[in-house]
């Protein structure tokens, strides 16, 4: 397996592939006195490997330029990326966009820079970045955040949870570009010493394969990937060298949570937060269903019932108002109780019904749509369809998997594979009631089995 590991301490540590911290050193400094010499100042980075995406990360932050989170380097969000960044940071993945587009090695100055850690430990210019998220609005909005603000929350998860993980080499199964990958992922584990896989392994064999070269690792997942490995044999004959499992992205499934502290001995630690707030609570289910937020956050719930947040490692004016309901008990502790709008959560990302919904009605077949999400085994995405005259005359010719095809293509240049809908359903007229609106219960209905 070809392992890219970034190593904090010491150079001594040598496997196939490794990153050293000099070679680390090297390639930051050199990276970054090429963005140096570069005009543009937003820059959005784009990296499918986590070590390489880190060395992107920290050089850009060393020129002191603005780092730009892109949701997703879909073509059909061009427009929308060309007012977010001046200029892309990839690697060489290949990419559709026309904008303007910078690989390391474009970038890189030619002579080997050697300055110390020193150096750059003492290097206090303020840089500050901005991620993207959908918004209530289904429009994505913009979320900004300094260095100094996920330096603070890396400190604080490493008082409550770094001597349970100490430096076990890091794997993990979701994305590095996102708030939840970039901190548990890449910032945390650098910053506690601890080497991780830059490649992430979405399938349990590639990740039972990883774990068989270490005596002991850390896990960093969502509850979409969790629910799948207690049933993959390749990853239960190596459960017990996980010193812990990391879940975000939504609540793990009680049955999940229980069946993996079977097979590893520790309950996954599950962490509640979102882009806007980071971190904001945590909690193991074989001790309660309860969250616990985490030192120095204050919690409160708004007018609708939904839980408001802050605390230091925000940097946050205000109370923050999230989209879940909880009931807030004492000491800290809460419950949750659903979401309150329709932004969703589905494989760990987060879905603006709205906006999809929107983007499939722009297609010539589709004169209206609603979507849910349909919880079993794994969380998926759903989508009733009202076709036009001509989809609904292709339709009852038999062409349903083509029509599937061609709507999931359609949203594909938008939005990424994992959120795009799995089933479908089309409709004379969606089921409107009486008050002009389309009852989730309907919708439900129309993917109850059908009876025997």
């Amino acid at each position: 397996m070809n392992l890219r590991r970034i190593v904090v301490a010491g150079g001594d540590r040598r496997v196939a592939d490794t990153m050293t911290a000099n070679e680390l050193r090297e390639r930051v400094f050199a990276l970054s006195a090429g963005l140096s010499g570069r005009s543009e100042q937003l820059w959005g980075i784009w990296y499918g490997n986590a070590a390489d995406f880190l060395c992107g990360f920290l050089a850009l932050a060393l020129a002191g330029k603005h780092i730009v989170l892109p949701q997703n380097i879909q073509p059909g969000n061009e427009a929308k990326l060309s007012r977010q960044f001046d200029a892309l940071l990839i690697d060489n993945m290949d990419s559709e966009l026309h904008l303007p587009q910078f690989t390391p090695d474009s970038l890189v100055m030619p002579n080997r820079l050697s300055r110390s850690f020193d150096e750059w430990a003492n290097y206090d210019t303020p840089v500050s970045l901005t991620l993207y998220t959908s918004g209530s609005t289904g429009e994505p909005s913009a979320v900004h955040k300094t260095l100094a603000s996920l330096e603070k929350e890396v400190t604080l998860l490493q008082q409550c949870f770094g001597e349970t993980l100490g430096v076990s080499p890091v794997l993990s199964t979701v994305s590095h570009q996102h708030i939840y990958g970039l901190l548990h992922y890449v910032l945390w584990p650098f910053m506690r010493g601890a080497p991780f896989d830059g490649v992430r392994h979405q399938y349990p064999e590639s990740l039972a394969d990883a774990m068989g070269q270490e005596e002991a690792v850390v896990l960093v997942s969502s509850p979409t990937h969790l629910s799948r490995l207690p049933g993959a044999p390749v990853f239960a004959a190596r459960a017990d060298r996980l010193v812990d499992i990391i879940s975000s992205g939504g609540p793990l499934a009680k049955e999940d949570a229980l069946a993996l502290t079977s097979l590893c001995g520790r309950a996954p630690l599950e962490v509640l937060g979102s882009t806007e707030t980071g971190g904001v609570a945590t909690r193991r289910r074989h001790q309660t269903d309860h969250w616990q937020s985490l030192p120095g956050v204050q919690l409160s719930l708004s007018d609708k019932g939904c839980l408001m947040v802050q605390g230091e490692h925000m940097s946050l004016v205000e109370p923050f108002e999230m989209g879940d309901r909880a009931h807030i008990l004492d000491r800290g502790r809460f419950e949750l109780l659903g979401r309150a709008d329709r932004v969703v959560k589905v494989e760990g990302k987060r879905l603006s019904l709205t906006e999809m919904e929107a983007c499939l009605s722009d297609h010539p077949d589709v004169i209206e749509a609603r979507l849910l999400v349909i919880t079993g085994r794994r969380e998926e995405v759903a989508a009733v369809v009202c076709l036009s005259a001509p989809g609904q005359e292709r339709l009852e010719q038999g062409a349903k998997r083509h029509i599937n095809r061609s709507l999931r293509t359609h949203l594909s240049a938008c939005f990424e594979a994992p959120l795009l809908p799995r089933r479908w359903r089309y409709v004379a007229a969606l089921p409107y009631n009486a008050q002009g609106k389309v009852p989730l219960a309907a919708l439900r209905k129309l993917f109850d089995p059908e009876p025997d």
